[in-house]
């Protein structure tokens, strides 16, 4: 995670530095309950061309796939069952902000959530600060309970399950919200538990339909980072969403590369309360996608093929 999390930072900040990347809007289509979403993306300060897709329903499960490619030569280099590098992309982007935007000296974690991005968020919040505590949330207590006992090996610390959301995130330096609620609008994190000096990482409701943090959340944060456009998120999620139906004049939150090459501070002072809310981006799954392939090449991991798309010539 650690290795993730100094690729995706170098990664974010040569292309915010550079021509930018090339991130055209998601395609979304679906038919009855099955969902297709493409997310193509150029590097070109990291010579890198591809796409994620993932498609199927929340009933029957989905699936996601990154395809990696040379944007000089074509070539396409690796594809990846990416489920799992979505969930490592988006902690170790998580860590990245969080490295930049929490108090240096914070020592404690607070989860809502107990799935895999739980997970991987936790522990790239780990990898950034000295982390002492965790206390863990999750509707079921089989699962916070199972949660608190595989992260507190992994990560090298104790994690305890605690009954409410409340006493989650009550006197942490560090609020964690992972969750997947589903389209039935549920609320998991609350404005109205925001404490000087906390920095909240939300990474759930990337749908119109996903609920997880409430609109006082944002607007009592006094420093708010996206990982995406905002024309982008206010398109796509939820949260954003219903804050601008309640505030249509809100406007700010800043970009988490401005944060990166400087133009714009993730914090000033140690009591202000920041909040990273993040939906993912192309240009994480592939600077992700890109780190893992050159951990694999390394290592000798994964299945060498041949050409799986030849090129057509002109």
């Amino acid at each position: 995670m650690g290795g993730m999390i100094n690729a995706l930072e170098e990664g974010l900040r040569k292309e915010a530095k550079g021509p930018g990347p090339v991130i055209p809007n998601r395609v979304n289509i679906g038919h009855n309950n099955t969902f297709l979403r493409v997310m193509p993306v150029l590097l070109p300060e990291a010579d890198l061309m591809g796409l994620k897709f993932f498609q199927g329903s929340m009933a029957k499960g989905v699936r996601y796939v990154v395809a990696l490619s040379s944007l000089g030569t074509g070539q396409l280099m690796a594809l990846f069952d990416a489920a799992y590098l979505t969930a490592a992309r988006t902690g170790a982007t998580s860590g990245v902000a969080t490295r930049l935007m929490s108090r240096e000296d914070s020592r404690t974690v607070g989860v809502i959530g107990s799935g895999l991005e739980a997970e991987t968020n936790l522990e790239a919040v780990c990898a950034v600060r000295s982390v002492d505590s965790v206390k863990v949330y999750s509707r079921s207590a089989q699962r916070r309970e199972a949660f608190a006992a595989r992260m507190c090996e992994r990560v090298g610390t104790e994690v305890a399950a605690v009954n409410s959301a409340a006493e989650a995130v009550a006197g942490v330096d560090i609020v964690v919200v992972a969750t997947n609620t589903g389209p039935d609008g549920i609320i998991a994190y609350h404005g109205a538990h925001l404490e000087p000096g906390q920095h909240v990482v939300s990474i759930g409701s990337t749908t119109p339909v996903l609920r997880e943090i409430d609109a006082e959340t944002f607007r009592r944060a006094d420093v708010v980072v996206f990982d995406a456009d905002f024309g982008q998120i206010r398109e796509e999620s939820g949260d954003v969403a219903a804050l601008l139906t309640e505030a249509p004049g809100w406007n700010s939150g800043v970009a988490l590369n401005q944060i990166l090459v400087g133009s714009a501070l993730g914090r000033t002072r140690p009591d202000e309360i920041t909040l990273f809310k993040s939906v993912g981006t192309g240009a994480q799954d592939l600077i992700g996608a890109s780190y893992i392939l050159q951990e694999a090449r390394r290592r000798g991991a994964g299945v060498t093929v041949d050409e799986i798309a030849l090129p057509k010539q002109f």
